[in-house]
């Protein structure tokens, strides 16, 4: 199923044509490497589907209601948030849920049982979304981002600009969005965290888009390569590997 359809995209940056008349989908489950040579429209294609930029000409449709999250490395940060409270904000629909269910229990105590099930449905809710379960998941992808030895209770305004860009791709990855566009997310990440971030990627159940140069990490999380080239996009079936071997022949 598409959740994304690009038609007709035509754009130039400059005297530079990125693309003329470029087709591209993306569907559901489909972890995509984006390549090209420097100067091709990698990152502006990803600013393309965010809406950054507007196209010259071309049609993008998400399909409706979809959730993209974008990782944006330069993303304004509250300067007082702990790391710990700039995570938890990833489930701030969950946290208000969990307000309503408290509320909804209050009126039941006091004679309205109405609100029981009311309350009950809201739980119901909660655990099928793991709520019970969040500083776990917050600590397990601080963890695989070398975030923890950070301290999560370290003001993100304290923190080295690697350091603050990790945090923005710790909590993109909490949201679980049905859609990632990440722009070179190995940039500030060391060895480990990179494998670390390999295999989260390549476990997910939802779509993703990434940019990047580092063609091992591409092997690990890509079933679908982009290639941006000749002011065209063309999709591959396969691994990064197996893209090379069709573009040869």
């Amino acid at each position: 199923m598409s959740l994304l359809e690009i038609e007709g995209l035509t754009h130039s940056f400059g005297e530079n044509l990125l693309y003329k008349n470029a087709d591209f989908s993306l569907n559901r489950g489909e972890h995509i490497g984006v390549v090209g040579q420097n100067g091709t429209g990698k990152s502006t294609l990803i600013k393309i589907c965010t809406e950054q930029i507007m196209p010259d000409a071309g049609r993008v449709t998400w399909q409706p209601n979809t959730s993209v999250g974008y990782l944006d490395q330069y993303a304004e940060i509250e300067k007082d948030m702990t790391m710990q409270s700039f995570l938890k904000s990833a489930f701030s629909s969950l946290y208000q849920l969990e307000r309503e269910m408290a509320m909804a229990y209050e009126k039941a105590a006091m004679g309205d049982m109405e609100y029981l099930s009311l309350a009950a449905k809201h739980q119901e809710q909660l655990e099928i979304h793991d709520f019970y379960s969040i500083d776990t998941q917050i600590e397990q992808v601080a963890n695989g981002l070398g975030l923890l030895a950070i301290g999560l209770d370290r003001p993100i305004d304290q923190m080295s600009g690697g350091q603050r860009a990790k945090v923005i791709l710790a909590k993109l990855l909490l949201e679980k969005p049905e859609v990632l566009l990440l722009d070179e997310p190995t940039n500030f990440l060391d060895k480990e965290h990179i494998t670390w971030l390999s295999d989260y990627l390549s476990g997910l159940d939802n779509a993703f888009m990434v940019v990047s140069h580092d063609y091992a990490f591409l092997e690990k999380i890509a079933n679908r390569i982009c290639d941006i080239d000749n002011d065209s996009i063309t999709k591959y079936y396969g691994t990064y590997s197996e893209f090379l071997r069709k573009k040869r022949f």
